[in-house]
């Protein structure tokens, strides 16, 4: 096979392991802290990563900008960890990884559109399947978010995973100003998240509690520290090199559908009849937004 399908394969079970990361961190949640789950996701994640860098030969050498922003973009990794754990606390694993999944690509149109606007050209304006992919995404929003009340609208499971997907899309952006290889910004981001959440392994005894716990929790915790955070964003990465930024960027649009499958597989969850809705809608909506080109910019 050539490199080219041996990738597509090998994205396809990587966006697998972003998906199962969605229940495998609802099983997580129901033994111990948000805090003690997200410095040993960390912690895991950095340990796998290290013979990951030593064996494609990453390149680590930072400047003092490109640290700069690799801080920030740990600040903001951290915060979304800990609002993705205690998030699962108030709801469906496969719903909340159909929302943030579907979500994120959204707010990241919207602020790279704002900013140009706002900083290098105020004229420019959204093509027409930009627009219609935007008012999908909001219309999927309303689905997923199932817009009953304001009580519903405001409630702990939504507040926390749309704020999920908007540091995310923050994140996004952020790491988009780091001029090094891919695979170690996400190394540097996993070893600062580490090193940020080490006072707090030092302060807290309930940290050694993990090794107490049964091979459920371990299996579950590999998969989100090894399988997702490591191996999968490395491959993904690598896959944008081997098949090109844009075809890449379609497989993100297969995590909702893992996401769902094997939360139905770990957990037992069955999707409600507005998440399958508005996960369909959204994918389409980010397809117009992201990926298709119209004929007279194909021909440009």
């Amino acid at each position: 096979m050539s490199k080219s399908v041996v990738f597509s394969i090998l994205l396809v079970c990587a966006m697998l392991f972003w998906g199962a990361s969605w229940p495998s961190s609802k099983v997580l949640v129901g033994y111990t802290g948000a805090d003690v789950i997200t410095f040993w996701r960390f912690f895991f994640a950095l340990l796998a990563s290290i013979p990951l860098v030593i064996a494609l030969r990453i390149p680590l050498k930072i400047d003092g900008k490109a640290f700069k922003f690799l801080l920030i973009a740990t600040v903001l990794n951290c915060l979304y960890s800990l609002m993705f754990f205690v998030g699962l606390n108030y709801g469906s694993a496969g719903k909340g990884g159909v929302l943030v999944t579907t979500m994120t690509p959204v707010f990241v149109y919207v602020l790279t559109f704002w900013l140009y606007k706002t900083q290098k050209d105020s004229s420019k304006v959204m093509r027409g399947n930009e627009i219609l992919g935007l008012i999908l995404g909001v219309l999927a929003g309303i689905c997923l978010l199932d817009l009953g009340n304001l009580q519903t609208l405001f409630s702990k499971f939504n507040v926390f995973f749309v704020l999920c997907a908007l540091d995310w899309a923050i994140l996004t952006l952020v790491c988009q100003r780091v001029r090094i290889h891919p695979v170690a910004i996400n190394f540097y981001i996993t070893l600062f998240s580490a090193v940020l959440f080490s006072p707090i392994f030092l302060m807290q005894s309930a940290m050694l509690e993990i090794f107490s716990f049964d091979l459920r929790f371990w299996c579950m915790l590999l998969i989100i520290a090894v399988l997702s955070t490591a191996i999968g964003t490395s491959i993904y990465y690598m896959g944008i090199a081997q098949v090109g930024a844009q075809k890449a960027s379609s497989y993100p649009l297969l995590v909702p559908v893992f996401a769902l499958v094997t939360s139905f597989l770990i957990l037992g969850e069955i999707p409600s009849v507005l998440t399958l809705i508005g996960g369909c809608i959204a994918i389409f909506a980010i397809y117009l937004i992201n990926l298709y080109k119209p004929k007279q910019s194909r021909n440009l």
